[in-house]
């Protein structure tokens, strides 16, 4: 019996302890799970968590913070990062990981590298999470596991700085050198050790190589280079070059050579305060095989084809570029990353063919109504280049974070195959035949410091997906449409602010969202004096992006206006054809002002107006419809807190949207630059507009407006004064000449 209570004692400590063992392990797991990138802790907006003893973390985090850019694709559930030439491919709930290295075989087809994950990508509470370990060894970094302090070590390679040991000086006029790694030979000079080199002088058909498995940096110091058959200076083989504009200087590379005036096949570094000077006969001025980052400097290329032409990534942070080119100002057939400096090209490609727009006003009262879709427009057949002429192009994405890019381009100003992301920056931009900016992928629209102003373009911002414009002063002119998406059929619509949601079948109307409470400090104010200004119509009450899908999740959709004989029209605002597509443009907030020929904005899908301050002119159009202010194809979704100041020469009926409106109809018509001025009743400036074109009719809403309250409303020198005793408060009469006879977001 002793034993037996021995034994039994020693197995209940020992089921004791294991309890315990787990129980600490249990707690373990539920600690806090720190991530480091070369010794930085990363900061997430939702927190990693250990799943089946991997470490998961948010997916676009982690791969932003590993220097790759994301794309997301909603339909297949899959995420691509990108980063140099390789890409990381993975789908929630596979365990297949793809990594496309870049390298192709024989026949051309891309070589992928498939990894089998011990925890595929999931989604945890509408989170998407990836394995740390697996994405951030398949960008080449080493991670380690910390036990103790739950903490995820992600390092890069240490580098070896022992090849700035080499420092050596070219004299390019009399062919001489004082170092090493340096052979010269029928004004050939051949690099072939890592290390610092400080050319200068003049070498006349000659040219530099670089053939070393180590890092150089070539600093010109008053160089010039001009070579006939060859690069001046060509990158066969390197670590990385680095190439430094020293100081105060002025240097100088013409070529006449096919591959271009300076060829890196490595990546390639720019820096420094000098001068560089790039002059291209015959075709690039700057060609590279890998990546291009340029982090100052100021390069000035003139080129036969395209200024700067990268098989990967180009990169810019600081610094001034100012290209002239034939072919492209900049192609990327990767990436385009902007995050500082100033970009001024200009591209003089001329098209085979012209694509004219006859302005001339046809007399044709009911042109507008007859679905014509370029109404009092005629285009000519599409024009065509003998080569691309954009200002700039990029392939898988475009992201365009800060600085000044200045663009005058005979085709589209800013161009990418897939999606462009614009999160900051001042551009300037012109197309004399095509597009201002345009994305095959979704183009999405940031920051409230971007100032976009595109001031001649066919169509001023294009999405062949997905537009959303967030924030952002956006200024538009455009023979064709001013803001144009396409987006793509769909069975579900996607509600404001991003949540997918099915078609419900009573299509029961959609209750406006309430305003959000505060904000009080850009109400009216009633002690101002008359005529002093206060812009009411800022976007500070805009619903937040939270608010609005929290509003949404209870929304119906809205019902489509009816006939007089109570049947549901299709079209603008309906369902019509038993067609519905999914939001191809999107506002959340913003100052916009367009100007277009043809239809200011124009959704192929649904067009949802969340927020912001929207100002448009359609001089021979209506408010909505073809050949409108707004025109689309499936819903206008218009919520409560957008201000929108729409301006045509059209007739058009009272708009569906759930907020307070003034109408007014002027029986003259107001020319160009005449000034819309709405004033509360104290005689405050509430806002205003100076619309680049003549009009005859304007509708104004806005969350500022309210019911019995006096208003007045001055196009040019004529005034109205306003009571607004309904939600829908209109001011004089369409007349005959007016066009058309739309009703609401109706066709």
């Amino acid at each position: 019996m002793k034993i037996t209570r021995i034994l039994l004692s020693a197995v209940l400590t020992a089921a004791v302890g294991l309890s315990t063992l787990s129980f600490a392990a249990d707690n373990k797991s539920k600690e806090k799970v720190k991530v480091k990138i070369d010794g930085a802790e990363i900061t997430f907006d939702v927190e990693p968590e250990i799943i089946d003893g991997r470490t998961m973390v948010p997916l676009r985090k982690i791969f932003e913070e590993l220097g790759a850019l994301v794309k997301w694709d909603d339909e297949t559930q899959t995420v691509s990062a990108r980063k140099s030439s390789k890409t990381v491919t993975l789908t929630i709930d596979s365990e297949d990981m793809q990594i496309d290295k870049g390298d192709t075989d024989s026949e051309g087809n891309a070589i992928v590298e498939t990894v089998t994950l011990d925890v595929p990508a999931q989604l945890v509470s509408d989170r998407k999470l990836v394995p740390a370990r697996a994405v951030s060894e398949a960008f080449g970094l080493d991670v380690d596991w910390d036990e103790a302090t739950n903490t995820v070590s992600i390092t890069s390679e240490e580098e070896d700085e022992s090849w700035k040991d080499n420092e050596s000086e070219i004299n390019l006029s009399d062919m001489s050198f004082v170092g090493d790694g340096v052979e010269i030979a029928n004004n050939q000079i051949l690099i072939t050790k890592g290390g610092i080199y400080t050319l200068s002088g003049t070498l006349t058909d000659g040219n530099i190589t670089v053939n070393t498995e180590e890092k150089v940096r070539l600093c010109l110091n008053n160089a010039s280079i001009d070579s006939t058959d060859n690069p001046c200076i060509y990158v066969e083989k390197a670590d990385k070059v680095y190439l430094m504009l020293v100081d105060g200087t002025e240097n100088h590379l013409t070529s006449e050579n096919a591959k271009g005036v300076l060829y890196s096949k490595e990546n390639l570094e720019i820096n420094g305060d000098g001068a560089l000077y790039v002059t291209a006969k015959t075709e690039h001025g700057i060609k590279a095989s890998d990546n291009i980052t340029i982090k100052g400097g100021n390069i000035n290329i003139e080129a036969a084809g395209d200024g700067i032409h990268i098989n990967d990534t180009f990169k810019m942070t600081d610094g001034e570029l100012n290209i002239v080119s034939v072919g492209d100002g900049i192609d990327s057939e990767s990436i385009v990353i902007v995050e500082d400096g100033k970009i001024n090209i200009v591209t003089e490609g001329q098209p085979i063919e012209t694509a004219t727009l006859d302005t001339t006003q046809t007399t044709d009262k009911n042109t507008a109504t007859q679905g014509n879709r370029k109404g009092m427009m005629q285009e000519t057949p599409s024009l065509e280049f003998e080569s691309s002429t954009k200002g700039i192009n990029a392939e898988w994405m475009m992201c365009l974070n800060g600085g000044e890019i200045t663009v005058n381009s005979s085709d589209h100003a800013i161009h990418c195959a897939d999606e462009i992301e614009i999160n900051g920056g001042v551009f300037d931009l012109t197309s004399e035949y095509a597009k201002g900016i345009s994305g095959h992928g979704n183009v999405t629209i940031n920051g409230n410091e971007t100032v976009i102003d595109i001031k001649k373009s066919t169509e001023g911002i294009e999405s062949k997906n997905v537009l959303t414009i967030n924030d952002g002063k956006i200024d538009v002119v455009s023979t064709d449409d001013g803001l144009n998406a396409t987006g793509g059929t769909s069975g579900e619509m996607m509600a404001p602010g991003g949540q997918q949601k099915p078609m419900p079948q009573d299509m029961q109307a959609m209750t406006p969202p309430d305003m959000p409470e505060g904000k009080t400090d850009t109400q009216p104010n009633p002690q101002m004096q008359r005529g002093e200004r206060q812009n009411n119509m800022s976007t500070d009450r805009n619903i937040s992006g939270k608010e609005m899908r929290n509003t949404v999740n209870d929304a119906n959709q809205m019902v489509p206006p009816s006939d007089n004989n109570g049947e549901r029209r299709g079209g603008m605002g309906g369902f019509g054809g038993g067609t519905n597509k999914k939001e191809c443009l999107i506002i959340n907030g913003g100052e916009l002002e367009v100007y277009a020929g043809d239809d200011c904005l124009d959704a192929n899908g649904n067009m949802v107006l969340n927020g912001g301050v929207i100002k448009a002119v359609k001089i021979n159009g209506t408010f909505s419809g073809n050949n409108g202010v707004f025109d689309t194809d499936g819903q206008i979704v218009v919520n409560e807190g957008v201000t929108i100041i729409a301006v045509s020469g059209g007739s058009q009926g009272n708009m569906n949207i759930p907020q307070n409106t003034i109408t007014v109809y002027s029986e003259a018509s107001h020319n160009d630059g005449e000034n819309i001025v709405l004033y509360d009743g104290n005689g405050n400036i509430m806002t205003e507009y100076s619309p680049k074109g003549n009009y005859s009719a304007v509708l104004i809403t806005s969350p500022y407006l309210t019911i019995g309250e006096s208003y007045k409303v001055a196009l040019g020198d004529t005034a109205y004064d306003v009571t607004l005793s309904e939600q829908n408060t209109t001011i004089g009469t369409p007349s005959s000449t007016m066009g058309g006879r739309n009703n609401g977001f109706m066709r």
